[in-house]
């Protein structure tokens, strides 16, 4: 019984990565918009009632890896260790995220997912709605974390400080490969950029006076 949920299990597993791999490919050659989930049915060999055993809504078929990111988000949160800076263990899961975690990654396919997002107003509106999620589990993961209350508006604020952080990051990490800079490049030059950010996110933004002569 048991190998037999195994087996199962395993062919789920082999049935879901088969299916977003098909539309990614579809995605990145013919334009997010312009592929039906039933393009990816036909390119995955699967019925489109499958297709939506595995993959809600059409955008859940690009951002396949929302879920285990949002899990590794929370996760670096609540494995801080007791009395450490859980800032700096937030940095470090972006350090590794955007660096250290994509040394593997195929670059020319990180390329065609960021042009992709630029390319379609869907995928932009679903990206918004991510960061809301991703912002309430954060959220609630920081009150644990810091002994405060689930309404605590010091939780919500850092979440939401560092959400626009790892955005700003990110659109840098977009804008450099969209204007042609190698991976490799592009990430390295992020280094500095994420240990100001954080610096920021440390120190505050300060009284922020306007410059120039009256």
């Amino acid at each position: 019984m048991t190998r037999r949920l195994g087996l199962r299990e395993q062919h789920k597993r082999r049935t879901r990565e088969a299916i977003g791999v098909a539309a990614m490919s579809l995605f990145f050659e013919h334009g997010y918009d312009s592929v039906t989930i039933a393009d990816v049915a036909r390119q995955a060999g699967v019925s489109v009632a499958t297709v939506f055993n595995y993959f809600d809504t059409k955008e859940d078929l690009f951002f396949d890896e929302v879920d285990p990111l949002q899990a590794a988000l929370v996760a670096t949160v609540r494995d801080c260790p007791r009395g450490s800076s859980v800032l700096l263990a937030l940095q470090e899961q972006v350090i590794y995220q955007l660096t250290a975690g994509r040394t593997d990654a195929d670059a020319d396919e990180v390329v065609r997912f960021h042009a992709a997002i630029v390319e379609s107003a869907d995928l932009q509106r679903h990206e918004q709605h991510i960061q809301l999620l991703r912002r309430q589990v954060l959220s609630q993961a920081l009150a644990e974390a810091l002994a405060a209350d689930a309404h605590s508006f010091t939780a919500e604020l850092a979440a939401a400080q560092y959400l626009a952080a790892e955005a700003v990051i990110g659109a840098e990490l977009r804008s450099r490969l969209l204007g042609g800079q190698p991976l490799p490049a592009a990430l390295t030059a992020l280094q500095p950029l994420i240990a100001a950010v954080f610096t920021t996110l440390r120190t505050g933004l300060g009284p922020m006076v306007k410059a120039g002569a009256r």
